[in-house]
């Protein structure tokens, strides 16, 4: 019983980073896209006062090319915003954050129930089982949403700084 209770807290433990990564990696992206789109939305509003400006006033200097130069700029940085994707991405990372939340959940009560002695050894291994392909499953869902050594870095620090507690036995599991 005690090697089975060792497993439910690491896949707790899994589950708890899995989750927190995921969800760093949708705070970073959701700032990217803000970082890029409040520009986006700056530029093409000076666009258009510019060129509405070189167009009534009739202007003949080079004054007439910043619309032009402002124009491409925003279309570059439409471009990339379009191609990366990221408020696709920041739903992706939520929903697989959120998959790991259930099964932490999950694992804490199975957790529970096996501390006050509650189920059968058949039912905690099937359990277990069923909590096992779950996470298999999360992780073929998370392979289109990529995170980084960073994301995985500040879920660690925010367990050191109290963003969750966790015991150092449960950690170490």
């Amino acid at each position: 019983m005690e090697n089975l209770l060792l497993l439910v807290k690491k896949n707790k433990v899994d589950a708890m980073f899995g989750k927190r990564k995921h969800f760093n990696a949708a705070d970073r992206k959701q700032g990217y896209h803000w970082y890029l789109g409040v520009p986006l939305i700056i530029g093409n509003l000076l666009s258009a006062s510019v060129l509405w400006y070189v167009l009534k006033q009739n202007v003949q200097d080079s004054w007439k090319y910043i619309p032009l130069v402002l124009t491409l700029l925003i279309a570059v940085g439409s471009s990339l915003q379009t191609f990366f994707n990221f408020e696709k991405k920041v739903e992706g990372h939520r929903r697989i954050g959120n998959k790991y939340l259930s099964v932490m959940k999950k694992c804490q009560r199975l957790e529970s129930y096996i501390t006050n002695n509650n189920l059968e050894l058949s039912v905690i291994i099937s359990d277990l089982d069923k909590i096992a392909e779950e996470i298999d499953k999360i992780n073929v869902e998370a392979e289109s949403f990529p995170t980084n050594k960073n994301d995985f870095k500040v879920s660690q620090q925010g367990i050191k700084d109290g963003e969750e507690t966790y015991t150092n036995a449960e950690l170490e599991s």
